[in-house]
């Protein structure tokens, strides 16, 4: 095999002692940002050469400011951090709401489990003292199942109808039944 002997950890050393992350990536970040931008406002019209030019000056110069990239090196990751947890609190709340009629109260507890779920999730990795689910016996579980159908069952009977065509949740969830029986 070519890359059986190759070691990214090395690799990666390699890069950040050419100057990968303090010179080259930073470069082409700010260089890449405001070519973009340069180019969406059309400030010098269709010439690209001339949006190339400011972008390399203004990435050289920003790249022999130590203390800037400095600053970049230390914002950049932790910006990308929150992202990614927006990002997975819309994917779980996605899971919850996506395609769906739910509105409302049942809508706001899909998002509140969703953020409570992301933040269990980070805070398990970073280390912090949350309760894991391995921590959980058969009789947690049952106990959780059993006042889950109970809430279930209450909010079933004591719900309103909706008026309107849809049907919601429920009846989005028999049509697919039905959908998938006929096939």
């Amino acid at each position: 095999m070519v890359f059986e002997n190759v070691d990214f950890y090395s690799l990666m050393d390699w890069f950040a002692g050419a100057g990968g992350f303090d010179i080259i990536l930073p470069f082409l970040l700010i260089f890449t940002v405001t070519f973009a931008i340069l180019q969406k406002v059309k400030l010098f019209g269709e010439k690209k050469n001339i949006d190339a030019i400011i972008s390399l000056i203004i990435a050289f110069f920003l790249v022999i400011q130590q203390g800037l990239v400095t600053v970049m090196q230390g914002f950049l990751p932790r910006v990308s951090m929150a992202i990614l947890v927006f990002l997975m609190v819309l994917l779980v709340v996605g899971i919850f709401v996506g395609g769906s009629e739910w509105t409302g109260s049942l809508l706001g507890i899909a998002v509140i489990v969703a953020i409570v779920t992301v933040f269990w999730a980070l805070g398990a990795s970073l280390g912090w003292n949350v309760p894991y689910l391995d921590a959980f016996t058969e009789q947690d579980i049952a106990v959780l199942i059993t006042i889950g159908v109970f809430l279930l069952v209450i909010w079933l009977i004591v719900r309103e109808p909706k008026q309107q065509g849809g049907g919601g949740f429920w009846k989005n969830l028999e049509n697919l039944a039905k959908n998938a029986k006929g096939r």
